[in-house]
């Protein structure tokens, strides 16, 4: 049982009443994270999500910034943060962090966002570099946060071999997190000086992500630093100002896999030479090797500190002790592999059947919607975007497939508007050779074969036309499986309101048709088999006409 003070710091950092994590309640009808898996697959050239939701385009790299001298938007989207202009959430700042190899490709791009309730798209205004002049720069900016006072976070998570102070202020360049203000594209200045910082005291290593508890003064650090991938705590010395704090180390009273609670010990941060060397203090502190640690989140439920190692392919979880706590308890394995279990698989039904899906390794991206439901974004494995319901245990397992991503690339921050209404996501490094090309909500042909930023919604709520140039509505579902198609034959899952004659279209990459056969729907749920044994394998686009519906749905001939 949690003590009064552990229950009383979960509320607050939830920022509600702490609940005992429980049964699965059912989400509303229309709740984003109110979906039936895709397939689980190898990946595609398009990017597959349920047949309930739709996606639009808001960004790519290469495209052009808004003044033509600030050039063109950089590779590698990261950490994808939207911050709110007004409590309406139907305008404001979208924050897409570039992970480069370098300083000239790192960075962050900022873009203004306003959302048309007429036409139910999202409209970009803007799109602007920050200047990270004043503090010379940013490295592989990697994920992120946005604050509690609707700023943003950005984490550099490497550092280049040889490293510099080249402005001679005692601060090593690179390896910090760095606040900014999305109105103004700017650094914030920590210290009241006039000049822009980096958050020296929040500590010098390979920043993975931070997340800023809800008392605006907690914040939760992990390092993605081979064997010294540690979980930080920072305590900010006055709420919404992380420019001065205390640092700790987490140390585990004991392995991974039997040690339950654990200790935050202090790291020294009060000098440059102190902040320039976190890594070398916790090491010699004893700090908790956990393999990759990539990202950081507080569950909205409980209050309890959720963290992803990327090498074993495990999602943690913890219980604090509060602010001024020094004791962690509760340390288990949320989801993913653990000690002795290394391959572990979870039984995904897809709507027309069940299919057991390997966990894989590379967890990275956290994201909380307010019911508790948790997103883990996969760089590894099969590269899905999984949801974990509340009320999953490792014993009554309670995992779904919420997409399945593009050839070559990795799904990349979350965040949601406030309403959650809207999900906002990059997928980086997709394949450059992709050709498919797919319809989005505002009828864009998308093909992803670079960077990209998308928005992703229910139906209806995003998008009038709804994959179509046509105007039409698409079917209410429409799945297709196998996909891949290793045979030869496609089926189709459908389901429609009436008796209706319909016709089903294949067209290749280039778009030739290359097959079309007449059908009759019914209502209710229907079961068609689309016989594609003849086809050379690649890429197709398959598309159901009837009177008052296009629909279009991608596979893949093997």
């Amino acid at each position: 049982m949690k003590n009064t003070a552990t229950l009383l710091f979960a509320a607050l950092l939830s920022g509600g009443p702490a609940l005992a994590q429980g049964p699965c309640a059912p989400l509303p009808a229309n709740h984003i994270s109110r979906f039936t898996s895709v397939l689980p697959s190898t990946q595609p050239q398009d990017l597959r999500i349920p047949s309930t939701h739709t996606f639009q385009l808001l960004l790519q790299s290469g495209m052009p910034y808004s003044t033509a001298a600030d050039g063109l938007v950089k590779e590698s989207f990261d950490f994808t943060g939207y911050v709110s202009a007004g409590p309406g959430g139907a305008g404001g700042y979208l924050s897409i962090n570039h992970e480069g190899s370098s300083a000239a490709t790192s960075g962050v791009s900022m873009l203004g966002l306003n959302f048309n309730a007429t036409t139910k798209l999202w409209n970009v205004t803007a799109k602007n570099p920050v200047n990270f002049g004043p503090v010379v720069g940013t490295y592989n900016n990697c994920s992120g946060s946005v604050t509690p006072w609707s700023t943003v976070i950005t984490c550099e998570e490497n550092t280049p071999t040889a490293p510099t102070d080249s402005n001679g202020d005692g601060y090593l360049d690179f390896g910090w997190t760095v606040e900014v203000d999305p109105v103004t594209r700017t650094v914030k200045d920590q210290n009241g000086d006039g000049t822009p910082d980096k958050l020296w005291r929040m500590g010098r290593f390979k920043h993975e992500n931070v997340v800023v508890a809800a008392d605006r003064r907690t914040v939760y650090e992990g390092a993605d630093e081979g064997s010294n991938s540690y979980v930080y705590k920072y305590v900010a010395n006055t709420a919404g100002q992380l420019g001065t704090g205390t640092l700790y180390v987490l140390v585990l009273a004991g392995p991974i896999g039997t040690a339950t609670t654990g200790t935050w010990v202090l790291v020294p941060n009060t000098t440059a030479t102190e902040c320039n060397t976190t890594t070398t203090l916790a090491t010699a502190l004893g700090a908790t090797n956990f393999n990759g640690v990539e990202d950081i989140e507080i569950s909205p439920l409980t209050g309890q500190v959720y963290f992803t190692a990327k090498g074993p392919g495990t999602t943690y979880r913890f219980t604090d002790s509060g602010p001024t706590g020094t004791t962690i308890s509760g340390f288990e394995v949320f989801v993913g592999n653990s000690p002795g279990v290394a391959n572990r698989t979870y039984p995904i039904n897809y709507g027309t059947g069940t299919i057991n899906e390997p966990w894989g390794t590379g967890n990275d991206n956290l994201t909380f919607d307010s019911q508790g439901n948790l997103y883990v974004l996969q760089d590894g494995g099969r590269n899905h975007v999984w949801l974990v319901k509340p009320c999953h245990t490792q014993a009554a397992p309670a995992v779904e497939v919420f997409a399945v991503t593009p050839a070559g690339s990795e799904p990349t921050g979350m965040t949601f508007s406030p309403d959650e209404q809207f999900m906002f996501i990059s997928i980086q490094h997709p394949s450059t050779t992709n050709t498919l090309a797919t319809l989005d909500a505002a009828g864009q042909s998308v093909v992803f074969n670079k960077s990209s930023a998308l928005v992703i919604a229910r139906k209806g709520i995003l998008g009038t036309a709804l994959s179509t140039t046509s105007g039409k509505t698409e079917l209410a579902r429409a799945d297709v499986y196998p996909n891949p198609v290793p045979g030869a034959e496609l089926t189709i899952a459908l389901t429609h309101g009436r008796r209706e004659a319909a016709t089903l279209q294949v067209f290749n990459s280039i778009g030739a048709r290359v097959l079309e056969q007449s059908v009759v729907l019914n209502a209710g749920v229907n079961t068609l088999p689309v016989p594609v044994g003849k086809l050379p394998g690649g890429p197709y686009n398959l598309v159901i006409k009837t009177a008052t519906t296009t629909t279009n749905r991608s596979f893949i001939k093997q």
